[in-house]
């Protein structure tokens, strides 16, 4: 089961990816929506093709199928960074 769950999310598009891996940190649709600079509806329907391509309903499901797939790491330095909008790259 876990190899047709990563082939299924091969599927997902890049953007859906990075929603994606906002639910998995927990984000509300409305905090991704802000995140992504977009509208909670635009972040409603990715979520909704998210849960069509790999076949799932359930928030808490997909985030937990994307953190073992390795898909969406959760190390706190990680959150931190991209919570500060800072990242590999980013100055002092």
């Amino acid at each position: 089961m876990r190899d047709a769950a990563g082939g299924r999310f091969e599927e997902l598009s890049a953007r859906e990816l990075e929603v994606l891996c906002l639910i998995a940190r927990g984000l509300t649709n409305q905090e991704i929506a802000r995140r992504l600079f977009i509208s909670p509806h635009t972040v409603k329907n990715h979520v909704s093709r998210i849960y069509q391509k790999i076949g799932m309903d359930d928030r808490t499901k997909v985030a937990l199928w994307a953190v073992r797939l390795g898909l969406v790491s959760l190390d706190a330095d990680d959150a931190e960074n991209e919570e500060a909008g800072g990242g590999a790259n980013a100055g002092p």
